[in-house]
């Protein structure tokens, strides 16, 4: 008894550390995930809804959101990609990709609607961001700011770069209205 008494003083100084302690693995259904943890660093499995504060590894969502703040590495998702924060040097596929925080790697969907991508490669056939990106590969392209648009219709309002398409718009373009290329015109 004497011996099992410093052992579970030990257990309860001890568990609210463990308490949060980064999870290996997370599964996630609608308001609940397994463990119940806010952070992931390894994998987490998602159907129908996946939401935490950060998950860093692979994230894989199976007919599902699967929403984070932070994520860094790579998501699988069968989908929507939904990051509020910031998606640092991750790579996520989907159907669709709504981040409003920055982005710096790749988002691939069919549908991206993203904020700030200054430092991402964005492909999709439907691509807006409110804010600047780096390069934008798709259907349609529409940014306020971006270095390299290509695309079948190109939209931005400042470009630093080119633009490569059917139609280009730039506010600041060597033409506003231009077919085929555009790039900034010098002051």
């Amino acid at each position: 008894m004497r011996s099992i008494l410093p052992l579970c003083f030990a257990l309860v100084l001890l568990a609210p550390s463990l308490a949060f302690a980064e999870t290996g693995f997370q599964f996630g259904v609608p308001d609940r995930n397994f463990p119940d943890d806010p952070e992931v660093s390894g994998m987490r499995l998602s159907i129908l809804w996946g939401n935490n504060e950060r998950t860093s590894g692979f994230d894989l969502g199976l007919f599902s959101v699967s929403q984070t703040r932070v994520r860094t590495g790579l998501a699988l998702v069968g989908g929507m990609s939904r990051v509020t924060g910031s998606s640092d040097g991750a790579v996520a596929l989907s159907f669709i990709n709504y981040h409003s925080g920055s982005d710096t790697g790749a988002n691939i969907a069919f549908i991206n609607m993203l904020n700030d991508t200054k430092g991402a490669f964005n492909s999709g056939l439907i691509q807006i961001a409110k804010g600047e990106t780096s390069v934008d590969l798709g259907g349609i392209n529409v940014s306020k700011k971006s270095q390299v648009q290509i695309g079948f219709v190109n939209v931005t309002q400042e470009i630093t770069g080119f633009q490569f398409g059917f139609l280009n718009m730039a506010e600041n373009g060597f033409f506003k209205f231009f077919p085929i290329f555009n790039y900034p015109k010098r002051n």
